[in-house]
Parts: C-alpha cells; structure tokens; sequence
C-alpha cells in the first residue's frame, strides 16, 4: 500500500458487533417492527440524525432484477439502535419511512445501495435521496490500495478491510419473503433478525471510519473531495446525477469519470 495513504482503521475502532459469533457486544439495541403504528413511534426519533445505516433484504424474481423482486426487509442504524422493519407484514409503508428515505439531510449509507434503491421504488414508490456507497468512499480514501480491483467493493469486503472483522454472509440468500415471524418447519428467524441488524450496523460503522479516512486522504493530498461527489440520489429507482465536474457538467460519481482521481492519482480541485 502506499505509504501516502491513511492506514486502515486499527483494530481499537472494530465495530460495536461482534461481527464473527453475530452477537451484541455493546449497549446496542435491535428493534424488530411488524406494525406500521409501532415503526412511526420508533422511527420518529431518527429524524434528528444526520447518517443513518441503510439496507434491504429482498426476494428477487425470475429475472433476478432488483427491479423485480419483492420487498421483504428494511433496515436501519443509528447510534446503538437498530430497527428491523418486516415489510411483508405491514400493509403500506410507515409514513416516517418514507419521510428518512425521502429526506435529503439525512445520509444513507451502505454498499451496493443501487440495488436497494430499485428495490424500494418498485415496492414503495420512494425516491431515496442522499445515499453514500461505502465502497465507493473505500475507493477514494485508497485509491493505490484498490486501483486494480475492478468489480464494486462489497459490505463484506469493506468490512474485512476496513474493520479487520469477518462477516458471515450465508443468509443474504435466505427464505425473507416468509417474513421474520414464521417459525414453521423450525425457521430460524431469530438468527435472520440478527443478520438484519448486523448488515445495517456494519454499514454504519464502515461509514465513520472511512469518513475520517476521506479526512486524512484529502489533507495529506492536499485535495478537495466535495460531499456532492460521494451523495448521489435515486430517481424511479435510478440514480440521479447531482454533482458537477470543474466544466459544471453533471456527473455521477465514479473512479472513471471524476476529474480529479484519475489512474490512481489525484488531480485538480486543488486547495
């Protein structure tokens, strides 16, 4: 790695989680909510938070499209709190819901959020706005470190990476669409709860230390790295080029079109 670079977050900032056994090991808190009376009563405090961890569980269809698959699960972290929404037993979505996916003021990060944001569209209609990608953000804060790993840095790699934790992803495929609740034929439902909660509160604390990351990144560089060019929102499910270019042409982010990362190495917007 390059020795420009800010090192990786040592092992004292490790997740709040016990990320290998999936247990709590801090005053956190995992709320599951199947009532949209009870999620609007819970999810009304988050309206003072500014970073939110964000995530979906979903079923997909036969074409294997966010844009076709059905809502099952939403997730979402703030400090030592975690909420659960089992969507497949709420009749609509919870108006604060929507009102935290809608906000701009409030950043939702997580990685791979294209897909949730699709996700969310074709089941609630929601236009989710101020998403940040961890991976994307991994990106920046190492540039050297990831230059020849082509594919989108997923939540486990970040997590290995950025938390030095193993994160057990085996019920990513699992049976969500029977809801959080269902027991039959012995479900395991508690242990899908927990994966829930975990995923949503990995994303948050991925997000604080590589934020910090981003801090040292630019003054060692001595580069500008506005907050539009990590934010993007969504659209009918798509994302929605916010941000400019030095040419005031509108961009999305990403590590082929941002005028000042390009090949690795960092270039105008220059402080």
């Amino acid at each position: 790695m390059d020795s420009q670079e800010p090192r990786f977050a040592p092992d004292s900032a490790a997740i709040r989680i016990n990320l290998g056994s999936l247990h709590w090991s801090s005053p956190s808190r995992a709320f599951l909510l199947t009532d949209v009376e009870e999620a609007n009563k819970h999810l009304d405090s988050i309206q003072s938070h500014s970073v939110v961890g964000l995530d979906t569980e979903y079923k997909t269809g036969s074409g294997n499209q966010p844009r076709e698959a059905k809502l099952c699960v939403v997730q979402i972290a703030v400090e030592r709190r975690v909420y659960v929404l089992d969507m497949t037993a709420m009749q609509t979505c919870p108006d604060d819901l929507r009102r935290i996916l809608e906000d701009p003021s409030i950043i939702k990060c997580g990685a791979g959020l294209n897909s949730d944001a699709q996700v969310l569209w074709t089941a609630l209609h929601v236009n989710a706005r101020s998403f940040r990608d961890v991976g994307h953000m991994a990106r920046i804060a190492f540039p050297v470190y990831y230059r020849k790993v082509a594919n989108p840095l997923s939540m486990q790699r970040c997590v290995g990476d950025i938390l030095h934790r193993v994160m057990d992803k085996t019920d990513q495929k699992g049976d969500w669409h029977l809801g959080l609740t269902d027991t039959t034929g012995g479900r395991d439902v508690q242990k899908l709860f927990r994966y829930a909660a975990l995923d949503a509160q990995a994303s948050l604390e991925v997000y604080r230390v590589l934020d910090d990351c981003l801090l040292e990144t630019a003054m060692q560089r001595k580069v500008y790295i506005p907050g539009e060019w990590l934010t993007y929102d969504c659209v009918e499910g798509k994302p929605m080029r916010i941000a400019t270019d030095i040419n005031d042409n509108y961009v999305e982010w990403s590590c082929n079109v941002c005028p000042w990362f390009v090949s690795g190495v960092f270039s105008n917007f220059w402080r």
